[in-house]
């Protein structure tokens, strides 16, 4: 019996195209579908005016009758070449991969087109893998069964003559001695030839690029399904085929292998280590599979002890060194290194011995002293070899094996000095451009100047005033590498810039409250200015961290330090310093209800801001001073002062000073009971505090207009703003949230209460 012949799947072919039933076809000849039916699978012969028949309605040109007689005088079809490989037996995720390959099949099948699915990505991330389980899938729908070649395009040693993979896919499908013979173009019509009659999956494994397969690409009714470790873009675009770029794991998938391969007693027993030996394998399915073969033989004992191994950067190459180059990463990753050009080389190199884990275009210009569009032209090398992965925001970031590799390389190849010269170009950037947007943030709050930084091999970011969105983006994007070079940067080159880049952060860690980031880099800050015996550093450090101090209601500890820092700063002469401790002072005096000292110290500093014509200060310092002077009983003085403080910060356009001067102004006017006029302020803070991302601001804005509402009995709106509020604090884990959910409860049982007696 003939389960499937070439007849039947051409004729499945034009009945697809033509929109045609098996039904339709038999009303249309004559005959019952049952003796179609037969005839298709081989139980009744194929009659030659039956297929004339079919042939007509079906409008294939003759080429049906063709086949027919083909199939006729052969008899059953050369034996069904069955190739591929075995299937991964712990093949995990791909779900959303694996269907848009079935999608691609039927929608090109549809049309009537060839289907070429290219799979690439990095080395040990699994395309081989994604196209044996696909292939494996589907390959008995196919008459002509499944042909496989690994073509060695990315390999150790030569690639493979796609001459001699030809001829082999020929006898693998019945071509005899004659159909050997010609060009390889002939030949490669002839292989498509047979294909047309008995369609097939082809998997063309490790391609190095389209000139190696184009004469293997099969014609309609057949997939060709493609895998290479670089972006295959002229192949992609000469087949119009399907894309799949295979990412890493996700974490919860590469937990799932290590637990197929180790068992989950073992990773429910340290999931801690767990996840860290996964991340640290660079979530790759190879690298996890390893891992696990390391557990399961005792060469580290336990997944605490590998983790501990792999945590360390220059012993985690070692966990994947083997005699065996499949299993070797070294091995996997110098195919890839060598091919690079030598511009892409020396980046690469640089980037594994970069502080920066997540780099932009600029930034690497500067670690590796090259023009914008020459490093742009070397990321995009890289990111095409797979070497590097996309991140957020445009950026670009490797995994831990390859960041590994590329240090290791560095430091075989790089020359100490270029080392050196090359984080010395990257500190600087970084202190220039984070200059530029602490200016954008709170304009020349600080009187600092980033140094020796603008220097003729580095361009640095530069954001105006008006930039504040962007320049607080930037710092959201690279907070982790500036920490990390605060933290790694050798002191005997960086010098002043390791005090300066955090003393640079102060306005955004004042609009982003990132606590732990904040206190963790005046910390560091302050280490580093004691240890190259800076005063001015020590002073700046210290204020830093003493706010970080205050905003975590360390006050009275903050207060201690600020003094100093007052002592220090009047030391040095540096007035405007000297003004923002007196300022920070006053702050703190206020927030422990110490009016009158609070109210010192800000005239002190409004004093010292006033000499200088330093605008943005004095808007600082008077909204503040009309807290104060409200709180010792004087409005009409803290009236003024809120007053001034609007007018001079709409003079210096500083979104979060605007914002704290209507909110001063709001609360003055809500403790005159002028309820409406409060509102208008509030109103108007609310929006800046929400365009300039000052969280807690926002949510301070929102109580006092909750607390305006319910004055004017107004409880629904009331609601809505406390509401509102919850919603910034209590992900925020403040503990105003309590209070702000009492209150809530409060108001929903006044407004049912209210609901009823309108009833």
């Amino acid at each position: 019996m003939r389960s499937i012949n070439s007849f039947a799947v051409a004729v499945h072919r034009f009945r697809q195209a033509r929109g045609l039933s098996l039904g339709d076809i038999a009303a249309e000849i004559g005959y019952s579908p049952s003796y179609l039916s037969k005839m298709l699978h081989g139980h009744r012969r194929l009659v030659a005016d039956v297929v004339s028949e079919i042939d007509k309605v079906l409008g294939a040109g003759g080429e049906l009758k063709r086949i027919a007689v083909a199939q006729n005088t052969t008899g059953i079809a050369p034996e069904r070449p069955m190739q591929l490989p075995p299937t991964p037996a712990d093949f995990v995720g791909r779900v959303n991969h694996l269907r848009r390959m079935d999608e691609a099949v039927v929608v090109q099948g549809q049309l009537g087109a060839s289907v070429t699915i290219v799979i690439d990505g990095g080395f040990w991330v699994g395309k081989t893998a994604l196209a044996l389980q696909w292939a494996a899938r589907v390959q008995n729908r196919f008459p002509g069964g499944c042909l496989f070649a690994d073509l060695r395009g990315l390999a150790p040693g030569t690639p493979v003559d796609p001459d001699e993979v030809l001829d082999a896919f020929l006898r693998a499908l019945g071509a005899g001695a004659e159909g050997l013979s010609g060009s390889i173009a002939d030949r490669a019509a002839r292989y498509r030839s047979l294909l047309a009659e008995r369609p097939a999956v082809v998997v063309l494994d490790n391609v190095a690029n389209y000139e190696q397969v184009r004469h293997l690409l099969p014609g309609a009714g057949s997939v060709a399904v493609v895998t290479s470790r670089e972006h295959q873009a002229t192949l992609l675009m000469r087949t119009g085929g399907l894309h799949i770029d295979v990412p890493v794991l996700t974490q919860a998938e590469a937990l799932a292998l290590l637990r197929r391969r180790i068992g989950d007693a073992r990773v429910g027993a340290d999931l801690a280590a767990a996840e860290t030996v996964v991340r640290l394998c660079g979530l790759l399915p190879m690298a996890v599979l390893i891992a696990a073969e390391h557990i399961q033989h005792r060469r580290y004992g336990s997944l605490d002890s590998l983790a501990r191994e792999l945590a360390e950067e220059s012993s985690r190459l070692r966990v994947f060194a083997s005699p065996d180059t499949a299993a070797n990463v070294g091995s996997a990753i110098d195919v890839s290194y060598l091919a690079l050009p030598p511009r892409a080389r020396r980046v690469f190199r640089l980037l594994g011995i970069s502080p920066a884990h997540v780099v932009s275009v600029e930034s690497t210009a500067a670690l590796t002293g090259l023009s914008t569009v020459e490093a742009r032209d070397a990321l995009d090398v890289l990111r095409d070899a797979h070497l590097l992965e996309d991140a957020s925001s445009g950026r670009m970031t490797m995994n831990h094996l390859v960041r590994a590799y590329a240090r290791e390389r560095a430091g075989v190849e790089e020359h100490l000095s270029e080392v050196d010269r090359a984080h010395d170009r990257m500190l600087h950037w970084y202190v220039a451009t984070t200059w530029a947007t602490s200016n954008a943030l709170a304009p020349d709050w600080s009187g600092l100047e980033p140094g020796p930084a603008v220097t003729a091999d580095i361009e640095p970011l530069s954001f105006e005033a008006t930039e504040y969105d962007a320049a607080l983006a930037w710092c959201d994007a690279e907070i982790d590498t500036l920490v990390h070079l605060v933290r790694r940067a050798r002191i005997a080159i960086a010098r002043d810039a390791l005090w300066i880049l955090p003393t640079l952060l102060l306005p955004y860690f004042c609009v982003s409250k990132k606590w732990s980031i904040w206190v963790t880099v005046a910390t560091e800050s302050l280490a580093a200015a004691r240890a190259i015996d800076s005063p001015e550093g020590i002073a700046w450090s210290l204020h830093s961290l003493a706010w970080a101090q205050h905003e975590l209601g360390r006050t009275e500890e903050a207060v201690a330090n600020l003094y100093e820092v007052l002592r220090i700063q009047t030391d040095l002469g540096s007035d405007r310093a000297r003004g923002w401790a007196s300022f920070s002072l006053g702050v703190a005096h206020l927030t422990l209800g110490q009016y009158a000292d609070a109210r010192d110290c800000l005239r002190t500093a409004e004093g010292v801001f006033s000499a200088l014509d330093f605008d943005l200060g004095l808007a600082f310092v008077r909204a503040t001073l009309a807290q104060a002077y409200q709180a010792l009983g004087e409005p009409e003085t803290a009236s003024r002062c809120a007053y001034d403080a609007l007018t001079g910060a709409q003079k210096v356009h500083s979104l979060p000073v605007i914002g704290l001067a209507h909110h001063q102004l709001g609360l003055l006017l809500l403790r005159q009971h002028r309820y409406r006029a409060a509102l208008t302020h509030f109103d108007a803070a609310l929006t800046l505090r929400r365009h300039s991302r000052e969280r807690w601001a926002e949510a301070d804005t929102l109580i006092a207009r909750a607390t305006t509402f319910g004055a004017l009995n107004e409880n629904f709106r009331a609601r809505e703003s406390y509401r509102e509020a919850l919603a910034i604090l209590g992900p925020l884990n403040d503990p105003r949230s309590i209070e702000v959910q009492e209150k809530i409860a409060v108001l929903d049982i006044e407004l049912r209460g209210s609901r009823i007696l309108a009833r």
